[in-house]
């Protein structure tokens, strides 16, 4: 991740909170330009989603899907469907306690996917067992030309990056 670090996030609970903070400002002011040449490439839902760092922030990833035919798991395989797989991932994420929504974000046309787990670096695991944590920062850029790059940091530590050339995104209300 460029803008929004795991020593960033270190710094925010640190004797050096006041310069982490200052950082924050100008990495998030910075983060925003770069958004604006990213965000024309995606559709309108996933451009509201996107334009918001924080949407996501203390959220709980629920469940992560990978694989060839994530839409259609349960069958039609026809003889032509082998020619027709085509990657792609799907992230459930609930939102923090207080707005109490479930995000689906699907990655199609799927160039990369890399998931660490437990993380490179420690950062604040909580609980009993091992696990990914509040969702903390996430980041959208592009690394090429009709490439998106979205980079997750959880509170273990841990990280997802997908590089796909599509992405949609949908809001259920929860209970």
């Amino acid at each position: 991740m460029k803008y929004f670090t795991p020593q960033m996030w270190i710094g925010f609970n640190s004797p050096r909170s006041k310069a982490a903070l200052k950082s924050w400002d100008s990495r998030l002011k910075a983060y925003r330009q770069n958004l604006k040449k990213v965000l024309p490439g995606l559709n309108s839902q996933a451009q509201r989603f996107f334009r918001d760092a924080l949407i996501l922030h203390d959220g709980t990833l629920t469940r992560m899907e990978v694989g060839d035919r994530i839409g259609n798991v349960d069958g039609g395989a026809g003889r032509d469907l082998v020619n027709r797989r085509g990657a792609a991932v799907r992230l459930f994420v609930l939102s923090d306690i207080v707005n109490q929504r479930c995000y689906i974000l699907k990655y199609k046309n799927i160039k990369r996917v890399e998931l660490n787990f437990p993380g490179k670096i420690v950062l604040f695991p909580i609980g009993m067992n091992a696990n990914f944590g509040d969702w903390g920062y996430d980041e959208l850029t592009s690394p090429e030309k009709g490439l998106f790059r979205h980079e997750i940091l959880f509170s273990s530590g841990a990280t997802i990056a997908i590089d796909c050339r599509e992405i949609s995104v949908r809001r259920i209300r929860t209970k």
